[in-house]
Formats: structure tokens, sequence, C-alpha cells
């Protein structure tokens, strides 16, 4: 009751002044400043320098009372007795290590030296774990957006069809009434529209066929030369060079413009493409030999039963002209075999001015055309 009494009247009393508490503060400069702390902080001036060097005040805390540690038993005169044994932290603190041991920090201490009991290591900081790549929730998104470009996808093409579907009539339509009045350049325009029309419905009939046949040849009707082919070759060999070797510059609008043929072609040695145009071109300047590398024209061709070489009607671009060599000077008109094809409509053939003066001839144009378009 007394004790508590007075631990009660204690708290009541002022507190004893402060022991004095000196200090040693380092200066920038390698001086030191030697002197007592006070109740509030202190700025002193370097012996050295003379610049003011800040000292903190004194601790109004209390300080940690830390345990004494046990006080070991000193052995009776005359020994150790028989059955006493040496205890466990008597002998660690007795035997020093023989080894050097590390410390928390990884630094290695003296064998000699004990290390204080109230170091201890600094827990590692653990790293926060990243969060995983594929979620359910990145999942279901990945699916929707994918989902949706399906969508959006097929919804595309399904107008394109539609709009394909209507195009295709309308198209080939105009297109066929253009030729018959004349305006190649919109039947060529309409016709193109059809046919990609019918490319993209990915029909393989025989309306999509005549389509594309249709759309082939007013392209090239709406694309013929501007001039005949004697005056464009006049034009080509008056450019040509004495001892000239090379190719001939053609004039712009004739380049890659188209021709229709109406002639016998004569293949060329044993097998392959090769074949000579039978209507050469008699200048003053040269002798011209129309040549092409066709397999559809070399095909009807060859296919002749009658042993002759065959008229055949078909439509190819020019390609290029060699210089005249030789004596008498010879020069070479070389076709586009690659874009060559064989009339088939008899309709777009007549259109141009092609048409035969007598029955017969014109029976036999469309008999010859009817056999191009069979031997396709």
């Amino acid at each position: 009751m007394a004790g508590w009494l007075s631990r009660t009247t204690s708290l009541f009393q002022k507190p004893p002044p402060p022991l004095p508490e000196p200090f040693e503060v380092e200066c920038d400069c390698g001086g030191k400043v030697v002197g007592q702390r006070a109740g509030n902080y202190q700025k002193p001036t370097c012996p050295n320098c003379s610049r003011p060097v800040f000292v903190l005040p004194l601790n109004v805390y209390p300080r940690p009372v830390t345990k004494s540690p046990p006080k070991s038993t000193s052995p009776k005169k005359g020994g150790e007795s028989r059955g006493a044994q040496p205890s466990a932290n008597t002998a660690v603190q007795d035997i020093p290590a023989l080894n050097p041991t590390k410390s928390a920090s990884g630094k290695k201490t003296d064998p000699g030296r004990a290390t204080p009991a109230t170091v201890s290591a600094e827990p590692e900081l653990l790293r926060e774990p990243r969060p995983p790549l594929v979620t359910p929730l990145r999942l279901v998104a990945a699916a929707i957006i994918i989902v949706s470009l399906f969508t959006i996808r097929g919804l595309v093409n399904r107008q394109r069809i539609e709009t394909a579907k209507a195009t295709v009539a309308a198209s080939a339509d105009k297109g066929m009434a253009a030729i018959k009045e004349g305006d190649f350049a919109t039947a060529a325009k309409e016709l193109e529209k059809a046919r990609l029309a019918v490319d993209l419905l990915g029909r393989k009939d025989q309306t999509a066929d005549d389509i594309r046949r249709n759309s082939r040849e007013a392209t090239a009707i709406a694309n013929l030369a501007a001039s005949s082919l004697t005056e464009f070759l006049e034009e080509t060999l008056a450019n040509a060079k004495p001892g000239q070797s090379e190719t001939l510059r053609m004039a712009s609008l004739d380049k890659n413009a188209w021709v229709l043929f109406d002639a016998t072609v004569i293949p060329t040695g044993e097998g392959g493409n090769q074949l000579t145009v039978d209507s050469p071109v008699f200048l003053k300047s040269a002798f011209v030999e129309i040549e092409i590398d066709s397999a559809a024209i070399s095909k009807l061709a060859r296919s002749a039963e009658s042993g002759e070489n065959p008229r055949v009607i078909f439509a190819a671009q020019l390609e290029q002209v060699s210089a005249p060599r030789g004596e008498p000077p010879k020069s070479v008109l070389t076709l586009n075999g690659k874009t060559a094809f064989l009339w088939t409509s008899y309709d777009t053939y007549s259109a141009i001015g092609y048409r035969p003066h007598d029955v017969e001839s014109e029976q036999q144009t469309r008999a010859l055309i009817v056999r191009q378009l069979e031997s396709r």
C-alpha cells in the first residue's frame, strides 16, 4: 500500500534536472566543436573555419534500462565439485570462436570480439508479384473483340455481295446497249463493272462467261490504236537510225494499243506457240513481219483438220518494233501474246464495222467466231 502511494505521489513531483551531456561534433572542414548540450539547439562556430555547426539539444526522454548479464558464480576454494558441470552460457562466453563469423550485414567479424546481441539482420523486402498476362477478364474481352470483327467482316461481305448481285444485270445491259450505240468507252466501263461483280460472286455459269468475254472485247475496242497499222509502222520506222540494233521507240499514244486482226496464222517450227501472222506490211523503208507467241491462238492453228494455215480473228496489243536489218531491210512487229485473245462475239465484231459485204462471207465469219468460242 505504501509503495503504491509513493509511486502515485512521485508523478506530481518535479523531475530532477537532467545530467549535463557533453557533445563533440565534427565540422565539414575537419575541425571539432566541443561543449555541453543545452535545452535548445545550438549553433556554435567552428574554431578552424568559423562556420556555425548545428548541435541537437538535450534528450528529454528517459534512457532505456538494459538488463545486466547474470553474474557468473566463482568456484569454491579447493576446486570445483566433481558433479558440477559448466553451464552452456559460460562455455560460449569463455571459449573464443575458432573461425571468423559473418555479421548480418555480410562483413567478417573478429573472432575474439563479441557480436552485440542487439544487432539483427534487416528484413528483405519482398517484390510485389506481377499480375498474370492472361486473366479471365482479358480472355472474355479478346473473345468479344474477335467475334465483333468477324461479325463486321461478315456484314461487309454480305453488303458487297448484295451490291454485286444488283450490279451484274444493270451494268451488263447498259454495256451491251452502249456497244449497239457505238459508245465503246461507256460499254467498256459498264461491262468491267459487271465482270468484277461476277468475279466477286464466283459465278461460272454461261451468263457470267458471256459478261467476261464481252468486257474483254469492249475494252479492246475502246483502246484500239489511234492510227492504222501502216501509219503506225511508218511513223515508228521513221525514227530508226542507221545501224541501230535495239528496238525502236513507239509513240506514246500507240504503245500497248490494241489491234484487231482477221488473218491467216502460220506456226513457226515444231512445237511452241510462236506464230507468224500472214499479213506482212510493205513500206518504202522496210518490209515488216508480224509475230506473236500465244497459246490460245497456237492451239486453234494447230488443230486445223484441213492441214492448211487457218484463218483467225483475234485482238492483240502492240509490244515492240525491231530496227530494220539486212538487205532488203526487214523489221519485225511483235504482238503481246500474254494479253491476246480470240474474238468470240459476232455482235461486238460487227459493231466495229467489220461486216462482210456478201451473205456467204458473213456466214463464214459467224461460223469462224463460233468455232473460236468452242475452242476456248
